[in-house]
């Protein structure tokens, strides 16, 4: 409910999506991954199997979240990032690169 998916997103089987989301385009949310609600997904960004996304934490543009990678709740990960490792709840990822 009140879950959005633009242009070009690509939800796969097995995954999870919650309520109030923004899956923006060309988003990639792949197989098992699970994305609690009120997220944001912004445009390009790849969410890998079995990774977790937890309640209200917004992915960057571009960002790429590895397999099995769990994100807490309210973490913020900015644009183009790489995420190998989990983040506890409330975390700020800054691309340093």
């Amino acid at each position: 409910e009140e879950t959005i998916v633009m242009h070009s997103a690509i939800i796969n089987a097995g995954s999870s999506i919650g309520e109030n989301c923004i899956i923006n385009t060309q988003a990639l949310i792949e197989h098992g991954a699970v994305v609690e609600s009120h997220c944001h997904i912004s445009t390009g960004a790849k969410v890998n199997g079995g990774a977790f996304i937890g309640k209200e934490s917004f992915v960057g543009s571009g960002t790429v979240i590895h397999e099995g990678v769990q994100i807490g709740e309210k973490c913020m990960i900015t644009a183009g990032s790489i995420i190998r490792k989990d983040m506890p709840s409330g975390t700020f990822h800054r691309n340093t690169v």
